[in-house]
């Protein structure tokens, strides 16, 4: 049976959130505060203390927006796609939104499939020690999903967090009002704040560091582009943040824009200081981030001297670097994030940098996350009211820019985050 039940022409809506991170925290916090739309939540985790956690602290925040909603935990292994679909099916989840491990997306597409639940997730999906994947990334797993979406008329909106996600509505938004013939996108990820720890990542280790030392791939001249990691960076001058250094990276949203909105060039860029790079440096160079299993001494980790353990060195890093989410409470500065884009309107040369300034202080204060956190947890939030609305139930699986970017670029907003457009002085005079 459908977990959608129709009293009489309306829709009742039921979100079963899976991830209990930072990301998730926030995620909960936010369809809270929007449960007269979303309904009844439910929080799965493999650890469903974690999930007790947050549920208390949204409570503590007086987050609910409708009190007398149900908020609930559920413990779940979320790359088995049978007991993904049994929770959804218990719980009569209409909407999924996937913020835990991207090792899983693909067994929770499956579960959405098999019950009729509307996805979203934040990130690629990845396979355990998987580098440098030739492009484009969706083609290889996401994307051949899309026949099964549409004839089961199940809406799956893939890579709507912040970068991928609101990005890629700015992009669409701009081609749409702003710019007719684009000859350029920059996307520009800044993040100004400071958590005061000497090095840390603002998401998942495995995932932030292998971004980081992954080949660059971008879109340029109708083909993909490869360039060694760290070989390209730039200074910008940033709204608010100020002027900062950034380093073109391979990401995921360029991998869905390059085939979706037509421009000669491609790229993201990432801000990154001195002390983050040399510790990555570091890092690299004594075998810390790889992903290659050894074998190491079981005296060393408190057992018996004549036995082994096989560990992979990211792991060890991973278990000794700060929790992504424990970052905020002290966390302080601002996030620049946008896409500078330069073509032509009706003829005329024209450039944008169209953006969001989200506040890590503020954002801890409202839900007890840092910005990173923030701004990828509202826009999924976003895209969940939008299906629930009607206005992005697309009954087929989709990337955000090949969605109408008007009703999310007013919405957003009302979530939690605001955006604002600068045109520069050369272009607008």
């Amino acid at each position: 049976m459908s977990p959608i039940e129709k009293p009489g022409d309306e829709i009742v809506h039921r979100t079963l959130i899976i991830g209990a991170g930072g990301v998730g925290g926030a995620v909960t916090h936010k369809c809270a505060q929007h449960n007269d739309v979303l309904g009844d939540i439910c929080l799965a985790s493999r650890t469903q203390a974690k999930c007790e956690r947050i549920v208390a602290e949204v409570r503590a925040k007086h987050n609910l927006r409708v009190e007398s909603g149900k908020l609930y935990t559920a413990k779940l292994d979320a790359s088995d796609s049978e007991q993904v679909a049994k929770l959804i099916a218990d719980t009569r989840s209409t909407i999924v939104i996937n913020v835990g491990s991207v090792h899983c997306n693909l067994a929770i597409m499956e579960a959405c499939l098999a019950t009729g639940a509307h996805y979203i997730d934040t990130g690629l999906y990845e396979r355990e020690n998987e580098l440098n994947r030739p492009p484009p990334w969706y083609q290889a797993h996401e994307w051949r999903y899309r026949d099964r979406f549409a004839e089961r008329g199940v809406t799956g909106i893939i890579g709507c967090g912040f970068d991928p996600g609101a990005v890629n509505a700015f992009c669409a938004y701009i081609y749409k009002h702003h710019i007719d013939s684009i000859d350029s996108i920059d996307i520009m990820d800044v993040n100004a704040g400071d958590h005061g720890r000497y090095f840390a990542t603002n998401f998942d280790p495995v995932t932030n560091l292998r971004e980081i030392m992954e080949d660059v791939v971008y879109w340029e001249d109708g083909a993909w582009q490869k360039i060694p990691p760290h070989s390209k960076h730039q200074r910008y001058d940033f709204p608010v943040v100020g002027e900062q250094q950034v380093f073109s990276m391979g990401h995921d949203e360029i991998h869905s824009l390059a085939l979706n909105i037509p421009a000669r060039r491609i790229e993201f860029w990432m801000g990154f200081g001195d002390r983050y790079l040399k510790c990555f440096e570091v890092l690299r160079e004594i075998g810390m981030l790889s992903h290659e299993a050894v074998e190491v001494e079981a005296s060393a980790t408190g057992g018996d001297a004549s036995a082994t353990v096989t560990v992979r060195p990211i792991d060890v890093l991973k278990a000794v670097l700060p929790d992504p989410a424990s970052l905020a409470p002290g966390y302080s500065g601002k996030t620049c994030i946008g896409c500078r884009i330069k073509g032509t309107q009706r003829g005329e040369p024209k450039e944008v940098f169209i953006y969001n300034i989200c506040d890590h202080a503020a954002c801890y204060t409202e839900v007890g996350s840092q910005a990173i956190s923030y701004t990828t947890a509202v826009p999924a939030v976003t895209a969940a009211i939008l299906i629930a609305e009607g206005a992005w139930d697309a009954g087929k699986l989709v990337n955000v820019e090949e969605l109408d970017p008007d009703p999310f670029m007013r919405r957003m907003p009302t979530i939690g985050l605001d955006w604002a457009i600068r045109e520069t002085p050369e272009a607008s005079g």
